[in-house]
């Protein structure tokens, strides 16, 4: 039996959250179909939506670890591509409905369920942690005052702290955002 949605799964981020909960639904509907027989067609409207529901989810997940400066972004990006191909793969050795059933099964509760449940949580727990060290930071008079400065990346921000927010203004200094490797700027 999958799991249901609640707040423990919650990465404090609504857009992210709203697509966690749908996803949750889809692997629910899948569940559901598994030991009843459906039309083909049924399953193949399912993993289709499924399918395109995961892409476009996971391109928002990684805009989002890309905003946080999540550190792990790469290998995080690395374990959605592998998602995908390992479903495509699925997909193409299809033979039969009751296979075509077993598959989506298994998409629905090892990879997409898992990935939430593990990986997506360190996001959530990298994030708090973050969060909580600037929270426990005592503010010393300008040293602690941050900075936001953007890049080419969409809707990246960085966060610069005071001491090199004077360097860049005072020395002309120039920083390079490790994504795009373009020259960050003031915002």
């Amino acid at each position: 039996m999958l799991p249901k949605w609640c707040d423990k799964y919650s990465i404090h981020n609504d857009e992210i959250d709203k697509q966690h909960k749908k996803l949750f639904e889809l692997a629910a509907n899948v569940e559901m179909i598994s030991d009843k027989p459906v039309h083909k067609g049924q399953i193949k409207f399912l993993l289709a939506d499924f399918f395109n529901y995961m892409k476009e989810h996971f391109t928002e997940e990684e805009k989002y670890m890309a905003k946080i400066g999540y550190p792990e972004l790469a290998n995080h990006q690395k374990i959605h591509k592998s998602i995908i191909q390992s479903m495509i793969d699925l997909i193409q050795n299809i033979k039969s409905t009751n296979d075509l059933k077993e598959k989506l099964n298994i998409i629905a509760s090892k990879w997409l369920l898992e990935h939430i449940l593990r990986e997506d949580m360190k996001i959530e727990k990298w994030h708090q942690a973050q969060l909580n060290k600037n929270k426990s930071t005592p503010a010393t008079e300008n040293t602690q005052e941050i900075y936001e400065y953007i890049c080419s990346c969409m809707d990246k921000i960085h966060k610069v702290p005071f001491d090199v927010h004077q360097k860049i203004q005072k020395t002309n200094a120039s920083y390079k955002c490790k994504t795009c490797q373009e020259a960050i700027k003031q915002k």
